[in-house]
């Protein structure tokens, strides 16, 4: 495995997740662009996404501060500048330790953010992926599966119904490899890779509750692997929450069993101020009838999926 310099380290792991974000936001349908208001942006070298109307700091994020090139408290207003003027209040800056210059958190913590959660960032080089054996079928699937997709990752994730636009838009799509396991003939877990250059950033990987600690995932990290590797990858990087004695996580333990090490935990930033009920209920009203009208236009379709 070729040797890591920290800054190249950093670099892999905040750029790899950015980039796979940005390309999964582009092909997210009009139908879905327009209300929801979607939007991604390079200032500098760090990227901004958000979506206002779901306004949750899950698609609200500033990626790669103070990474590629040292950050600005210009760079960042900017950001902030944008996601503010969207109407966003939701939202946060993700740091790696490596981040420069040092003051970066102390610029955040003035303009209103507190600490949340740390992110596991992993990463692995182009080694043979270990066989982890399971029962269930492996499949690499394409446009034609893309419902079935959504459906597995918006129910594992417990997500809105109305993300299904965004959840399927990017399935077989240049650059990306997207997978599921079937119990059967029934899909019950999901991931995807998204493949740029030497690059392989794994993600979307959810299962079903009712199939969980039946392999499906560990195996699903495997056969990317294999299938990187098949398209040159020679790293490949990813992310989950902290392990915590307290708090244990199997995906980081189906990721260490699949040669990923921990390359450092990244700090969460998050901006949530607390929000009138008008507002709640607007956004809440606006996804309900938005999730309504879609599940009838693909009726109308024929989708029944």
């Amino acid at each position: 495995m070729p040797a890591l310099t920290p800054t190249r380290m950093a670099e892999l792991n905040e750029f790899g997740e950015a980039e796979a974000q940005v390309n999964h936001f582009l092909y997210a349908p009009p139908e879905f662009t327009r209300p929801f208001r979607l939007e991604a942006r390079r200032i500098g070298s760090l990227w901004v996404t958000m979506i206002p109307e779901l306004d949750t700091a899950y698609f609200n994020r500033i990626f790669g501060l103070g990474v590629g090139q040292p950050a600005t408290e210009a760079m960042l207003d900017e950001a902030l500048a944008m996601l503010q003027g969207a109407g966003c209040t939701n939202y946060m800056a993700q740091v790696s330790p490596l981040a420069q210059p040092a003051q970066c958190t102390e610029w955040l913590y003035a303009r209103g953010f507190k600490q949340g959660a740390n992110w596991a960032k992993m990463y692995r080089g182009d080694e043979p992926a270990p066989v982890i054996p399971t029962a269930l079928r492996l499949e690499m699937v394409g446009k034609d599966q893309a419902q079935a997709f959504a459906s597995v990752v918006l129910k594992a994730f417990d997500m809105p119904s109305a993300l299904r636009p965004l959840s399927k838009g990017f399935v077989g799509q240049p650059g990306w490899r997207h997978y599921l396991a079937f119990d059967g003939e029934t899909p019950v877990s999901a991931a995807a890779m998204f493949v740029n250059g030497e690059v392989g950033w794994y993600g979307y990987a959810g299962t079903l509750k009712t199939v969980r600690k039946r392999g499906a995932q560990g195996d699903l990290l495997a056969r990317l692997i294999d299938d990187g590797r098949a398209l040159g990858c020679r790293w490949f990087v990813t992310e989950t929450g902290e392990e915590k004695p307290d708090d244990p996580n199997p995906s980081y333990h189906n990721m260490l069993r699949n040669g990923f090490k921990l390359a450092y935990l990244r700090r969460n930033y998050i901006h949530v101020p607390p929000l009138g009920a008008v507002k709640v209920l607007r956004r809440a009203l606006f996804v309900a009838a938005y999730s309504v009208l879609y599940g009838w236009q693909r009726l109308r379709q024929g989708k029944t999926q």
